[in-house]
């Protein structure tokens, strides 16, 4: 079978399973999201990004090196540190549409402004909770790369012109891995 058939299968049973259950919690279990993860969550490797491979970007001469040619258009996770965009950000935790990744905690808010190679621009599938917005995460997206005008950047001091996009699918708290 296809890819493209067997992708098409999968979705035409998620729509005929969710349209048979009236309630989404049965059992406390929540049935559209257990079938989403299972059917439509993405079967493709995710590849883990640092940002010594985001810096090779030449945004001033638009070279990209061919190990970020790559991952251009793929799942990537990338660590990094949040700096809020557009959000809910009251309460315990504060929730997330759209933000900045960077390398270091407090970049973005000094001037002059980091580079384009050191700032990901990212608009999340659906808004996520961050409990410590000044812990380090791990961000898993879709990445873009020299995107020439990002959106909703009109309200920045800058825009990162060239710079990286990435539509977000999960946020996660950054844990080191120290086996190694």
């Amino acid at each position: 079978m296809s890819i493209s058939r067997s992708f098409f299968l999968r979705r035409l049973i998620l729509f005929l399973m969710i349209s048979t259950f009236t309630g989404s919690v049965c059992f406390g279990f929540d049935i559209k999201k257990l079938l989403f993860e299972y059917l439509v969550k993405p079967n493709a490797p995710i590849i883990e990004v640092s940002w010594r491979d985001l810096v090779q970007y030449d945004y001033h001469r638009k070279i990209i090196p061919p190990r970020l040619q790559s991952i251009e258009g793929k799942l990537i996770r990338v660590p990094g540190y949040v700096v809020p965009l557009l959000g809910d950000f009251g309460g315990d935790f504060e929730t997330l549409d759209e933000f900045l990744l960077v390398p270091v905690y407090g970049m973005c808010i000094h001037v002059p402004p980091p580079p384009p190679n050191q700032v990901i621009y990212v608009k999340m599938n659906e808004p996520v909770e961050v409990e410590k917005l000044f812990d380090a995460v791990w961000v898993t997206g879709q990445l873009q790369i020299d995107v020439s005008e990002l959106p909703n950047t009109e309200n920045l001091n800058y825009a990162p012109e060239g710079g990286f996009f990435l539509t977000g699918i999960e946020v996660e708290v950054y844990e080191r891995d120290v086996s190694n």
